[in-house]
């Protein structure tokens, strides 16, 4: 474990980032970079017998969550509140600890714990992870407080959000100035801090009186200033004499400081999309289940066929590709897989899949066989895993205007083949038609982009929902206009 560890360590730069966030396979590298920071600070904690009461009683809170994961690593790290509560502890626990116990005792671990500084999730893992949450609040109607819980759409997860957890997600909304939200979050935060665990925040920096204060702020900020009045009272209560308390009070009485109260109300919810609707399955169902004999020289199967729409023409091939042949997709993503920084609405990682592989020439036979349409020519197979809360924004697989590098061909056809099953969203939906389709592994999604004319077909504009719980991979494939016009000739 070691060794992987160290290499991981020798593979990244200091101006890298990992981008654990971005990608449930990323996400899983953090159960063992836990498993090695959870032995090293028990090591620590045998030889430090002053500090064992507080280090053991936090190692305990850590152990159940770290063989859970362990347990079920995928199921663990696909889950988004497991997820955001992994990246936060190992951002923001782990140095905090480093702090704690750096003294001359335990130089070993103390070298250990640096060594692995490196590979701990960045602040930037930390945003990508609350974005995350946020697409899956907006887009399947969630609150805050359900998903503290672990309610998400309806679902309720064997996952609740530490007071730690909300307080983080309380600051990060803070900080960008979004005080509805950071008021929500750190009112929750303020419910489930548990001062017998006060010794244990403490080495993490979290303290009850930033708390009330930051969550004071964010409703003066919002002109909520008797709501702010009555937080700090309500501290006051558990901490009469506390100085900060009593000054932010006297205040907040006297009106120093504070803004002229202006009409609060909060914005209404806004109408419910045809993107949302789509998202949460309330679309009416359309498709039609059939099996056909397919006949080539070389190929001859019965083929489980589902046509979802016809104009525009949209179908499903069930059971393309095999178990095997998925993990092995799968493995080639999971050396290769990047984040494209350049491209807007997307949260995920992917990479291509070079033509060359004879797996890859082994489904081009085995797709024309199947549909007709020849995959030669076209752009290269897009190998895609998303992260918490993942989501592909909605958008066309045709170019309006053509593209220097496609010579002037454009995109007929898209084949997306998803690789694994996803327990919870995910879904690929087309809301001018109001088809949803859900990730099932092995399946083949083939649409057509373009009109007759060659003009992209707008009714084709189409989403990836937010993945809620689960580990989504696909392959995607686009086609070649000018590939398919050629073979027509050529027959």
């Amino acid at each position: 474990m070691l060794l992987v560890l160290l290499f991981y360590i020798c593979a990244c730069s200091a101006d890298e980032e990992a981008d654990y966030s971005l990608a449930v396979d990323s996400l899983g590298e953090l159960i063992p970079l836990e498993r090695s920071y959870y032995g090293n600070l028990s090591a620590f904690a045998d030889k430090m017998e002053a500090k064992l009461s507080t280090i053991r009683r936090a190692l305990s809170k850590m152990r159940p969550v770290l063989e859970a994961a362990e347990d079920k690593q995928e199921r663990f790290v696909g889950n988004p509140l497991h997820a955001y509560s992994l990246l936060r502890h190992q951002h923001h626990d782990w140095p905090n600890w480093l702090d704690f116990v750096e003294e001359s005792v335990g130089a070993e671990e103390i070298k250990h714990f640096r060594s692995l500084e490196l590979l701990l999730p960045s602040r930037a893992d930390i945003a990508d992870a609350a974005f995350g949450l946020k697409q899956i609040r907006d887009m399947y109607g969630q609150t805050e407080r359900d998903m503290a819980i672990g309610l998400l759409d309806g679902q309720q997860h064997n996952v609740q959000l530490t007071a730690m957890d909300c307080w983080s997600l309380g600051k990060h909304y803070f900080h960008l100035k979004s005080f509805v939200q950071a008021s929500v979050w750190l009112g929750l935060a303020a419910d489930r801090y548990n001062v017998s665990e006060e010794d244990i925040y403490a080495v993490q920096g979290f303290h009850r009186v930033e708390l009330w204060q930051l969550q004071a702020g964010s409703l003066m900020r919002q002109s909520r200033n008797d709501d702010a009045l009555a937080v700090i009272i309500g501290a006051l209560e558990k901490l009469p004499f506390d100085m900060r308390l009593l000054s932010l009070r006297s205040r907040l009485e006297n009106r120093w400081l504070v803004r002229p109260r202006l009409d609060y109300e909060e914005d209404p919810l806004p109408a419910v999309t045809d993107v949302q609707r789509g998202c949460r399955g309330e679309y009416p169902w359309k498709s039609r289940l059939h099996c056909r004999f397919s006949w080539r020289p070389s190929f001859y199967a019965r083929l489980k066929v589902e046509e979802v729409l016809l104009d525009p023409y949209i179908v499903l091939y069930h059971d393309v590709v095999s178990g095997k042949e998925m993990e092995l997709l799968k493995d080639y993503g999971r050396t290769n897989l990047t984040h494209d920084s350049l491209r807007s609405g997307l949260s995920a990682k992917h990479c291509a899949l070079p033509e060359s592989l004879p797996l890859v020439q082994s489904l081009h036979q085995r797709l024309w066989d199947m549909t007709g349409l020849s995959l030669n020519g076209s752009e290269s197979w897009l190998i895609t895993n998303y992260g918490i809360g993942g989501f592909l924004g909605l958008h066309k697989d045709y170019f309006d205007e053509i593209e220097e590098e496609l010579q002037g061909d454009n995109r007929l056809f898209t084949i997306q083949i998803f690789l694994s099953n996803v327990s919870q969203g995910g879904y690929t939906v087309f809301p001018n038609l109001e088809v949803a389709v859900k990730p099932q592994a092995g399946t083949a999604l083939v649409f057509y982009n373009l009109l007759d004319s060659l003009v992209g077909d707008t009714r084709t504009r189409h989403f990836g929902c937010p993945v809620i719980d689960g580990d989504k991979w696909i392959a995607t494939k686009f086609l070649s206009a000018k590939e398919q016009t050629l073979r027509r000739r050529g027959q």
